[in-house]
């Protein structure tokens, strides 16, 4: 069921009248038939880099092939969420309960703010502000100068997907219940359901919501025609981003909790059953279909100009001595075709990769608290050779790494955010 208020059917109206003076325009557009990123980014203001999740800098790697780090910041608790990068600052929320603001530059302290629970989500950077959701199942909108709250939403249910800011609005997916967040949806005694929200970016006010019935922790994509997300009742949802109303569908074969990104007139989307789709962006018909043959994909792909990224976690069972290990896979963008198997030496790549034109940087980590696999962040080349590996405490890196300016920053469940160039 869509709910929509009287400014955003006008703007849909409005909208349906310019499209109609201008001629007959595809859906999924001219927008998404091209790669989105052109030329090299300066900032990373959203969890995949910009608004259609491709997770890809638009250059070759500046990283020195023996990389150093170039500061830490040691916070109080793990950090699971990624950051973002925008002016200047690395935003990033922990399991803490707290939003930290730091120096990109330099690695210092520039303000804290704190929620009542945990924070998975990525930050979004829009226009000095800064959007965050919390397992207090509030949206927070931040002054990202000051840290000061501009204003809070509550929903009736936890937030573990990042925000998209387009056009004045923030979307956002709303509900989480799964393992990973299971404990803390009962002791919030939430329904098990789930919701894609517009809000007013302003004011925060509900321009449009979706009930989907089934939990969103997939961060929205969002091209000038439609919004991309998936959800935990195995859906890829297209819908119009101005009112909501529903453009088609696509079926998966499990839950999804990864990010859908858009590129060159598709949408590329992971599942629970360890599958990667590209459906095409206007139709929402299957493009091409590869079985990675793991148990699950947590994380989102990265998509170049030439190919799509996507880290693994494999089966492991007690009955087999045998143990099976992450792995990152590349394949090719138009076809789907596996073009290298990149094996880790940890059980889980559920962080997202960024993918310049020449390298990926993707982090694996432990499942559980035990363990002597080594995780950690790896550089990889096109080839699918590794050129370095960062060593990371605690479970790993779950969080996915931001490259701005040569410099890449990422969280690590050792309570250290860290910069590396």
């Amino acid at each position: 069921m869509t709910n929509r208020n009287r400014r955003q059917f006008l703007a849909a109206l409005s909208a349906s009248a310019v499209t109609a003076t201008a001629g007959c325009q595809r859906l999924g557009g001219s927008e998404s038939q091209g790669h989105p990123v052109s030329e090299p980014i300066t900032s990373w203001p959203t969890f995949r880099g910009e608004r259609h999740n491709t997770g890809y800098t638009g250059a070759a790697s500046e990283l020195d092939a023996d990389p150093t780090i170039a500061w830490t910041y040691e916070a109080e608790g793990p950090f699971w969420g990624s950051p973002a990068v925008a002016d200047d600052t690395v935003f990033i929320g922990s399991a803490d309960n707290t939003l930290y603001a730091v120096d990109a530059g330099t690695g210092e302290e520039t303000w804290t703010f704190s929620s009542d629970h945990r924070i998975e989500a990525t930050p979004a950077y829009h226009d000095g502000t800064v959007y965050v959701g919390s397992y207090d199942k509030h949206l927070y909108a931040v002054d990202a100068e000051t840290g000061e709250e501009r204003w809070s939403r509550s929903f009736n249910g936890l937030i573990r997907g990042s925000p998209t800011p387009w056009n004045g609005s923030i979307l956002v997916g709303v509900g989480c219940h799964n393992l990973a967040c299971a404990w803390y949806a009962d002791e919030a005694e939430v329904p098990e359901s789930g919701w894609v929200y517009s809000l007013d970016a302003e004011s925060g006010e509900t321009d449009w919501r979706v009930d989907v019935g089934a939990e969103v922790v997939s961060t929205p994509a969002v091209t000038d025609e439609t919004a991309y997300v998936g959800a935990s009742d195995g859906t890829l949802y297209a819908l119009d981003p101005a009112s909501g109303d529903e453009r088609w569908t696509y079926e998966t074969r499990d839950m999804i909790w990864s990010s859908p990104a858009v590129a060159y007139g598709a949408v590329y989307i992971t599942d629970w059953n360890g599958n990667v789709h590209a459906v095409d962006a206007e139709t929402g018909e299957e493009t091409w279909f590869y079985d990675t043959a793991g148990r699950y994909i947590s994380g989102s792909v990265a998509v170049n100009e030439d190919a799509v990224y996507v880290g693994h976690t494999p089966y492991n069972t007690l009955d087999d001595p045998t143990t099976n290990y992450a792995k990152v896979f590349r394949l090719d963008r138009r076809t789907g075709e596996e073009e290298w198997v990149f094996e880790t030496s940890a059980l889980e790549v559920g962080s997202s990769p960024v993918a310049t034109t020449d390298r990926v940087y993707v982090g694996s980590h432990r499942q559980t608290d035990g363990g002597s696999s080594t995780v950690g962040m790896h550089a990889l080349t096109a080839d699918g050779d590794e050129e370095w590996f960062l060593d990371i405490g605690g479970r790993g890196v779950g969080s996915s790494p931001a490259l701005v300016d040569g410099t890449l920053y990422f969280g690590g469940t050792d309570s250290t955010v860290y910069a590396v160039e």
